[in-house]
């Protein structure tokens, strides 16, 4: 089968959505099918990989770098100028591809992709399939964009419908059962709408045991004793993240009373953070940027329990992938966000950590009770490995993304 891949990015560009694509387009190739990639020349915080001029084969995948501006986050109008120039880079690389393609397969950066491969599909005599990352217009409401009541809401979820409908929709793969259950708003009722979790996107250079040992060594440089309990918090400070009970339950404790809070990331909200520590400079917090790819096996590990967040508004509308890698590196997450999300449904099957429900300061407190003991964080770090390797395991996982999206229509 020749199947057609479109997703604004792709490596070397480093943006989670393109990583995940890069693991199923080669298990479509391995496969047998030959497989194309649309994707942009822009990279994801506006940089262009030298890879990105010209036309590209790897593994039995080629990669057609479309053109299109490269204004990265750095704007609301660059966004929308780098989606714009995408879409028509994206209509002539369909136009010109150099192999026919039997399905054309849309993810979802930039949004509303699927209208552009249900029309096209159609007139190459194609069928189109879809991979959820994001669901619109509903992120647009959980960002406070949109009222659900509003006239552009509602043309904006008939676009949605069209974009996943016809007879000549092969397949809509989702990330969660309750973006599953999001999503079926928008399709036929044929459409069977299977969900695959996403899978850890760091390094798996370093073995388990080097990890630990990177980790004991992070520790030291970073100056936290072995005794002391390190709660991280690492990666996107986003609208769609709370911090608030995080911050509440930090502010009661002080340098020295062996609990450390560490956030690494950035965002729109890393503000809010940086607000807090300034009102309490006593409270046990530190504040970084973003740990490089090739360390996040052993960072992961340096800190005694995790931290994830998601606003409830935001369930369903995307699931973020950091569960996966917190788990992969046998630690416990404590996880302020919806007991029916995904994410929230992940931890209490698995047992890897706890679940706090939004504004539940007193659980929350407990939580931190538990993971500052190193026994119960021994005990539920090594249920989340288990639930990791059975739920979130790369190949598994992108092996049947790929079947699916190639199995016949």
């Amino acid at each position: 089968m020749n199947l057609i891949l479109i997703n604004q990015y792709y490596p070397p560009d480093v943006a989670p959505t393109g990583l995940m694509l890069e693991s199923v387009a080669e298990e479509l190739a391995a496969l047998g099918h030959h497989v194309t990639i649309l994707c942009s020349r822009g990279g994801y915080g506006g940089q262009k990989g030298e890879a990105a001029s010209a036309r590209a084969a790897t593994d039995g995948v080629e990669v057609v770098h479309c053109w299109s501006t490269a204004y990265g986050r750095r704007g609301f109008l660059g966004k929308i100028a780098d989606y714009a120039s995408f879409y028509l880079g994206v209509a002539w690389g369909l136009c010109t591809a150099r192999h026919r393609p039997d399905r054309v397969v849309a993810l979802t950066t930039p949004p509303y992709l699927s209208v552009l491969a249900r029309v096209f599909s159609k007139f190459l005599g194609a069928d189109h399939a879809h991979w959820v990352m994001d669901l619109y217009p509903d992120v647009m409401a959980a960002h406070g964009l949109l009222d659900p009541r509003s006239l552009p809401y509602r043309m904006l979820s008939r676009l949605a419908r069209f974009g996943f409908g016809g007879s000549r929709c092969a397949e809509v793969i989702t990330l969660g059962p309750d973006m599953a259950e999001l999503t079926g708003r928008y399709t036929p009722d044929d459409v069977a709408l299977p969900w695959i979790p996403l899978w850890g996107t760091e390094s798996v250079a370093e073995s388990d045991a080097d990890a630990e040992e990177h980790a004991r060594a992070l520790r030291l440089k970073r100056g936290w004793s072995e005794d002391e309990t390190i709660v991280m918090y690492s990666g996107n400070m986003g609208l769609g993240h709370r911090f608030g009970e995080i911050l509440s339950a930090a502010a009661e404790f002080r340098r020295g009373s062996g609990i450390r809070f560490v956030f690494f990331g950035e965002g729109k909200r890393r503000k809010e953070i940086e607000e807090f520590i300034a009102r309490h400079p006593e409270a046990p917090i530190e504040l970084h940027g973003y740990v490089p790819r090739d360390e996040l096996a052993g960072h992961l590990r340096s800190a005694n329990a995790q931290l994830a967040s998601l606003e409830p508004a935001w369930d369903g509308t995307m699931v973020p992938s950091k569960l996966q890698g917190i788990f992969a590196a046998g630690r416990p997450v404590i996880f302020i966000g919806s007991h029916a999300s995904s994410i929230g449904t992940w931890v209490r099957e698995s047992g890897g950590g706890w679940v706090v429900e939004p504004g539940d300061l007193q659980a929350m407190k407990a939580a931190l009770e538990h993971a500052m003991d190193p026994g119960e964080c021994e005990f539920r770090g090594a249920f989340a490995k288990a639930f990791s390797a059975h739920h979130f395991d790369k190949r598994r996982n992108s092996r049947e993304v790929a079947r699916l999206l190639a199995r016949p229509h």
